[in-house]
């Protein structure tokens, strides 16, 4: 069993989290586990972090938080719309019902203070970092727009349902390199730790990860219909590299262009 894994079993055993009941496919179930730690395994052959790692290195400042901050904003805004727009792409009310969960989540469940773009723009105000439109005019939404259309294409119901797992089964790491890259000095970490926005994605990525992988023990069930998911969930991981490429590229150009201003 990998480290991942571990810490998914820990999390279950100490404080489990269901976005609905769940009756079969728990944290624990042989073929969750199994499957979240093959589908983990194939997202991280990709290095989709690499180019965005490497940059935090060598160009972590408030510049390249405001810059990073600017682009997360734009795609946890888009979030919502993506997920429902998949939805609206199916045609079984039980797989709708399955699928809207994480949009749901995401808007706030039953309360909407707890709107996730609003609890982000509330926890980088915490460390003075700002959503502030690139000099270039460059942005993360040329990305989405990317996204988009793979999912306009998508024309496999089993597909939809892989593009979805795709957009959580990295989540984990996403947040911890998106906090990296916020933290524009030390003083940030415990600040950011601590508010709403940090806390519930912390505890919370697992179980859009465990969710997503029963989606998929649900509803593909058939060689042909794991092919056409992993199609899918293949492009949806080549949108993640792009999406951190392209974070990579925003921190690089605006940091260059402030420097000769």
């Amino acid at each position: 069993m990998t480290q991942q894994a571990i810490t998914i079993d820990k999390k279950a055993v100490n404080a489990p989290r269901y976005l609905i009941p769940e009756a079969e496919y728990d944290y624990d179930h042989p073929e969750v586990v199994f499957w979240t730690n093959h589908f983990m395994a194939e997202a991280n052959k990709r290095n989709v972090f690499a180019n965005i790692k490497a940059t935090l290195k060598s160009k972590r400042s408030l510049i390249s938080a405001d810059t990073m901050a600017t682009a997360w904003y734009d795609f946890t805004c888009y979030v919502p719309t993506f997920i429902t727009k998949a939805v609206a792409q199916t045609d079984d009310p039980e797989r709708q019902h399955h699928l809207i969960q994480i949009a749901y989540d995401e808007l706030g469940g039953r309360d909407k203070n707890y709107i996730h773009s609003k609890l982000f723009l509330e926890a980088i105000n915490e460390v003075g970092v700002q959503v502030i439109p690139n000099a270039s005019g460059s942005s993360i939404k040329e990305i989405l727009q990317v996204l988009d259309r793979t999912l306009v294409n998508t024309t496999s119901q089993y597909g939809i349902v892989g593009l979805l797992m795709s957009f959580e089964i990295i989540a984990e790491e996403n947040i911890e390199v998106l906090f990296e890259n916020l933290c524009h000095d030390d003083s940030c970490a415990d600040i950011l730790s601590a508010t709403p926005f940090f806390k519930i994605h912390r505890a919370d990525e697992t179980e859009h990860i465990r969710h997503s992988v029963a989606n998929f023990l649900r509803f593909c069930t058939t060689d042909a219909q794991r092919q056409e998911f992993q199609q899918s969930f293949d492009e949806g991981i080549d949108f993640w590299h792009r999406f951190w490429d392209q974070c990579s590229r925003l921190i690089n150009l605006e940091a260059d262009l402030r420097a000769c201003a």
